[in-house]
């Protein structure tokens, strides 16, 4: 059989890892097989507009008759017509899919009337390659009108929808035989296969066959440099990472003054620049352990490379492709992509290297099968039957959630519930948060963990008018959610944005409910769900005094519509679920409780033993740290007001007050014990949560469950707490917290400055077992995915 493999060239001519795929394949084909096969490219440039549009057309126009079979993996070359066509897909065009950033529609002052006539028919007309010389005779046709150029910025909108045309009509399954891809984050991702197609993925070799190991003395890291590889994160990992262990660094790119920067105060850290294939061998042999934390790779040859070497390989849990091949645990780790986190996983290894040998042994053991044998055989299988284990590449069920701010970062509890609970539902479902935010927020479309985008869409100049005007009657509340009830239209972006998403939705999802009539009118006949995080009139009634008391009403219509017509409500608690039925009635929605949880993965456990080294460590005073944390809530201010009424009973403690509690406190004269630090980065808040010697919750009010318990909890701090701010939780007195009444913050804290430490260690490894067995994101979102499939909502397995 005459093979062609047809490949573009980028301009300017580069080499790296897809030449390399395509050479080793042809170079197994030649040596291992009675095929022959040719590699048949051409210069592809893609810098414009046009050059992109006259590169599809030449692989269209390609004659590759004298083959009986072509394999394709990148654009534009799946244009080529061949009755045996095979797409083993690298990528599409990520800068126009999973990575654009910009206006998904083309804005209305660039659509002329032949503009939007195309617009329209590419809209109507279902991708066709017999319509493909039509779409580009129509898009040539405009260059020779007088057209602003803004129209043909590349990236824009206009160029992404004609090349999602033209890619949807070359990977047609009329067209294509069989499809796989080099990963199976890339078969799942969205728009790149067709819907109901069989999708192999199908992971190939390195180009090299030498790999070994020898000796474990430094970490090792190797790609380009740039921001897609995060090199950043393992740079400030080693500040976690106790010893003189190095950090070798080989690579070169746009990143490299920066991340020098970055590393500058850390002799340990060495950059290699260039590095020499022949070289490359020898540095993974003489390596401990290979962290690699990309976002979202496709792929991730790294990860293959270090276990030939027999190297553990530690990554990241939003990384994409390598997270299909370390088993955490097993031959490497998967942790949070933060420092702490990734900084422990290194310093276990640097501190364990049987640990170390074990895990790389069993990761060359998991990679054994990978290669260019099987990829061939796999490509070349003439039965429609595929021999290897295949993904059918069925359309997952899509979620679509409208909520009122972002989810990512998630540093308050209503981030982090919207974050952690949908990234692990997201390992079954596609997943969007279309989150209208802040007007100096930047507009965004994130993939902020595999499956899950997150759309930000800044309110409109007049919604921000609107918001200021009514801010100057509405003294110290919050009110960007609540007016969203009635306000929603005044960003149109938003609702555009709602609507595009929705379009392919099996539901729509109110997160809390102030967006349930943008849902209505944007999605009318999909299923609308409602995650309540809080009864939100009881919760209001807290802020919403004086000049915005006339706001109350407002929230009492967004709840009730909320929960009358939704057909699913999930909240944090039954006693929540009871409120509502007891406010507005009962209600036709099924009701589940989905309790908040916590990412264990993000915190690191320090036991109070661990604590005072860290802290003797430190030269840190020998005073008490105790540790608030709360969002601009009234629940939250509430407590944080009880306690700086206590601070003055309380002098040997230094209470540090973290998250947006502190906004209306900020301008007040507070006790010098009282130390508000705001809203703080991940490193600081991990920081002050390994070497805080006590927590607080001295809650009052509020509805739903503490999320900032089950933190507390998880990294081992004890805690103070009235037993209303452990509701709707497993957690006991005396067991798991130690009890204060609500007047008593004080007596509750001297008698814990006399509990002796053995004491003290039973209780917070009691409050860890707890949150290990209850509340870890991933244990809630399987249960809640559960009664999803018990009730008729379609979970694929």
């Amino acid at each position: 059989m005459k093979i062609a493999i047809v490949i573009p060239h980028p301009v300017p001519l580069a080499l790296g890892g897809a030449e390399n795929l395509w050479w080793g394949l042809q170079k197994h084909l030649h040596e291992n097989t009675e095929h022959s096969c040719d590699i048949v490219s051409l210069i592809s440039p893609e810098g414009s507009f046009w050059e992109l549009i006259d590169s599809y057309e030449a692989f269209a126009e390609l004659d590759l008759s004298a083959y009986d079979l072509v394999i394709s993996g990148k654009y534009p070359a799946w244009m080529v017509e061949h009755p045996n066509h095979v797409v083993y897909l690298l990528h599409r065009l990520r800068g126009l899919y999973d990575t654009y950033r910009g206006d998904l529609r083309v804005p209305e002052h660039l659509g002329s009337k032949p503009v939007r006539s195309l617009l329209d028919w590419m809209a109507e007309t279902d991708p066709d390659i017999e319509r493909v010389t039509e779409l580009i005779a129509r898009v040539r046709a405009l260059r020779e009108r007088d057209l602003p150029e803004e129209l043909f910025a590349f990236p824009g909108p206009f160029i992404r929808q004609i090349v999602h045309y033209l890619d949807d009509a070359a990977m047609a399954p009329k067209r294509i035989r069989r499809y796989a891809a080099n990963a199976a984050n890339t078969a799942g991702r969205d728009h790149y296969f067709p819907d109901g197609v069989p999708v192999l993925p199908l992971h190939h070799p390195p180009h090299r066959t030498d790999y070994y190991c020898e000796d474990a003395r430094y970490f090792f890291t190797s790609s380009r440099l740039d921001g897609a590889k995060r090199f950043d994160l393992i740079i400030e990992a080693m500040r976690h990472v106790d010893g003189d262990t190095e950090l070798l660094i080989a690579g070169t790119g746009p990143d490299e003054e920066r991340l020098k920067a970055l590393a500058a105060n850390d002799k340990r850290i060495r950059f290699l620049g260039y590095v020499a294939d022949d070289e490359m061998p020898g540095l993974y042999a003489n390596a401990l352990a290979v962290p690699f934390t990309p976002y979202d790779e496709d792929y991730g040859l790294i990860t293959v490379e270090a276990m030939l070497s027999s190297k553990p390989v530690v990554t990241t849990s939003d990384a994409g492709g390598p997270c299909e091949l370390v088993r955490d645990g097993e031959n490497g780790f998967i942790t949070a992509p933060d420092p702490a986190s990734i900084g422990a996983r290194l310093s276990m290894l640097a501190a364990d290297q049987k640990l170390a040998k074990r895990m790389g042994a069993a990761g060359r053991d998991a990679v054994a099968h990978i290669t260019w044998e099987n990829v061939a055989e796999a490509l070349l299988e003439q039965d429609d039957a595929i021999a290897a284990p295949a993904v059918v590449q069925r359309r997952r069920p899509k979620l679509t959630i409208a909520n009122t701010f972002p989810a990512d970062p998630p540093r308050s509890g209503g981030q982090a519930r919207v974050f952690h609970l949908n990234r692990h539902l997201a390992r079954v479902f596609d997943i969007d948060i279309v989150a209208l935010c802040s007007g100096d927020t930047a507009p965004s479309r994130r993939l902020i963990a595999p499956g899950l985008v997150e759309y930000c869409v800044p309110h409109s100049e007049r919604h921000v008018e609107n918001l200021l005007e009514l801010g100057r009657h509405v003294e110290g509340a919050p009110i960007d959610d609540v007016t969203a009830f009635e306000w929603w239209r005044l960003t149109p972006d938003y609702v555009q944005t709602l609507e595009s998403s929705a379009f392919a939705a099996d539901a729509m999802i109110a997160c809390h409910p102030y967006l349930v009539r943008a849902i209505r009118h944007t999605a009318p006949t999909r299923p609308m769900w409602y995650e309540a995080h809080n009864v939100e009139l009881t919760l209001k009634q807290k802020i919403l005094t004086g000049s915005a008391a006339p706001l109350l009403p407002l929230v009492e219509s967004a709840e009730r519509e909320a929960w009358l017509t939704a057909e699913r409500v999930y909240a944090c608690a039954d006693r929540d679920l009871e409120e509502f039925a007891r406010l507005y009635g009962p209600t036709r929605a099924r009701q589940h409780q989905v309790p908040n949880g916590v990412a264990l993965e993000t915190m690191p456990y320090f036991a109070p033993a661990k604590r005072k080294r860290l802290r003797d460590a430190a030269g840190l005073p020998s005073k008490v740290v105790a540790l608030f944390v709360g969002s601009w809530h009234g629940p939250n201010v509430e407590a944080l007001q009880l306690i700086i009424d206590a601070a003055a009973d309380i002098p040997f403690v230094d209470v540090m007050v973290m998250g947006s509690v502190c906004m209306p406190f900020m301008k007040r004269e507070l006790p010098a014990n009282i130390h508000l630090l705001g809203a703080v980065d991940d490193q600081t808040r991990n920081a002050l949560l390994a070497s805080a010697d006590v927590a607080l919750n001295p809650m009052l009010s509020g509805s739903g469950t503490n999320l900032k318990m089950l933190d507390y909890f998880a990294a081992g701090i004890p805690v103070i707490s009235t037993r209303f701010g452990a509701r709707g939780l497993l957690a006991q007195p005396d067991t798991h917290y130690v009890e204060m009444q609500p007047d008593g913050l004080a007596q509750a804290i001297e008698r814990f400055a006399e509990v002796d430490r053995e004491a003290c260690e039973v209780t917070v490894s009691a409050a860890r077992r707890l949150v290990e067995a209850e509340y870890d994101w991933k244990i809630i979102a399987e249960r809640f995915l559960q009664e999803l499939e018990a009730t008729g909502f379609p979970v694929p397995r």
